[in-house]
């Protein structure tokens, strides 16, 4: 699966100065990323997966599980996932490459999957928060499953 996002880029990037792309970034979320969580099972939204990528290739992959009412997080996960990042005059391009394994597996014709996209740009106090489909959380809030919208395969 490959997830590209084409990103209009007005203000300076949050990114480090010092990325690192071998293994896992915590705490990306804190920088410039795009964000793609998918729920393979439409029926248990309370499971699904966090991929995050950054402008200068630095990533981030999780299991999350909701179901105890608590968001539990798997930072072991690996997914095996590969990224893209291209910094241009004005905009910025990144991309998640998920092979498909036993997380993820090749959707069949009709499969329904429950996804959200998401993009965070600049730095507090003008942080932006971008969804594909909006959480109408107060605060900014990616997970919420119930608001992820459909992904049908045809």
């Amino acid at each position: 699966m490959l997830v590209r996002y084409v990103c209009k880029q007005a203000e300076p990037l949050v990114i480090s100065d010092n990325p690192q792309t071998e293994k896992k970034t915590m705490n990306l979320w804190d920088r410039d990323v795009c964000e793609i969580f998918i729920a393979r099972d439409p029926y248990v939204l309370a499971r699904y997966f966090e991929f995050e990528v950054a402008a200068t290739g630095e990533w981030l992959d999780a299991a999350i599980d909701l179901t105890s009412g608590t968001r539990e997080t798997d930072w072991k996960f690996n997914s095996q996932m590969t990224t893209a990042a291209e910094i241009g005059k004005g905009r910025v391009t990144m991309s998640i490459r998920i092979p498909w394994n036993d997380w993820i597996h090749q959707p069949q014709k009709g499969e329904r999957w429950r996804v959200n996209l998401f993009r965070c740009v600049g730095k507090d106090p003008n942080r932006g928060y971008l969804s594909w489909q909006p959480t109408h959380t107060a605060e900014p809030l990616f997970h919420v499953p119930q608001a992820f919208g459909s992904l049908v395969f045809k």
